[in-house]
């Protein structure tokens, strides 16, 4: 399960991370047999989602600590696992802080979660690298000649009817 792979990550990181740094972390296991993933977040942002049979666009509301921040058994208190049926043209978007946190306007404004949204309500109906490429596209116009602060990582799923076939 997600959430015991967590507390053993805890575990270790913290014979090795600096005494104030962490780590945020998500983790989902995608069971294509059943239709549906298991997924466990520490402290990492809140993950988009897009359901396809509500037309509803949303963010996973789930509890979960960063992984260095209690550093003793405890932990596991702090992470759960939450489970999800995903149907055909459900869309998943996780990101790191660096998309939601980028600068533009003025320097202060924040692209945000908002944004985010609006941009998969826009798009979710394109097949993932497309959907991909167009927040990106957005993305870049807001920051266009403001630095870039921490990293920016996007990575979306589109769900589909049939499941991938198995690797050989």
């Amino acid at each position: 399960m997600p959430s015991r792979f967590m507390a053993q990550a805890n575990t270790a990181l913290t014979h090795c991370l600096e005494k104030s740094s962490f780590i945020t972390s998500s983790l989902y296991i995608i069971d294509y047999e059943q239709g549906g993933f298991v997924f466990a977040r520490a402290g990492h942002c809140h993950t988009l989602y897009y359901h396809a049979l509500r037309e509803e666009v949303f963010y996973f509301e789930s509890t979960g600590l960063g992984l260095g921040i209690i550093r003793n058994e405890t932990y596991e208190k702090h992470i759960k696992n939450q489970f999800y049926d995903y149907s055909p043209g459900d869309v998943m978007v996780i990101y790191t802080d660096g998309i939601v946190e980028a600068r533009g306007g003025n320097g202060t404004d924040e692209y945000g979660e908002d944004r985010l949204k609006q941009r998969l309500e826009e798009s979710y109906y394109h097949n993932a690298e497309e959907i991909k490429a167009f927040i990106l596209k957005d993305l870049n116009a807001f920051t266009h000649g403001h630095p870039i602060h921490d990293d920016q990582t996007l990575l979306v799923i589109k769900f589909k009817s049939a499941q991938p076939l198995p690797l050989a």
